[in-house]
Formats: structure tokens, C-alpha cells, sequence
């Protein structure tokens, strides 16, 4: 059998530190992270702040409205 491998951020060469500066390096961001779903480390306020402007999958933007419902952080 074999061992496959994990993927990764393919598509840029992001520093670890990289912070969006503006609002569409917000939405291109979080669009990435959630799309690839990278939820580890997102900050909530800017994805509440853009979650209805993203272009993300129905199944994902109700996923996060759930668990913001679920854990007192409402949307």
C-alpha cells in the first residue's frame, strides 16, 4: 500500500507570519484557508467580518455559521 502524501499550500509561497493588509487579501485569504480547509488559527472577527462576501462552498459557510451558533459567537 501506498503512503500518500499530505497535501499542502501548493499554490503560493506564503511567510508563516503573512498578515492580509487590506479587505481582498482578507477575502482571497480566508477563501484559501477554508477552502483548503485550514481552519487552525483563523481569526474568527475577520471571518465573520467576510463570510458573506466569500466565495466558498454552501456546505463549508454553514458549517462555520454552525459553529460559531454553537459556541456563543453568532454571526
Amino acid at each position: 500500500m501506498k503512503k500518500q502524501k499530505q497535501l499542502k499550500n501548493w499554490d503560493y509561497n506564503l511567510p508563516k507570519n503573512f498578515q492580509p493588509q487590506n479587505d481582498y487579501q482578507w477575502r482571497w485569504f480566508l477563501e484559501r484557508r477554508i477552502n483548503y480547509d485550514q481552519f487552525r488559527g483563523l481569526d474568527i472577527k475577520q471571518v465573520k467580518r467576510y463570510l458573506p462576501t466569500l466565495k466558498i462552498d454552501e456546505g463549508k459557510r454553514l458549517l462555520l455559521k454552525a459553529y460559531f451558533k454553537h459556541y456563543g459567537q453568532k454571526i
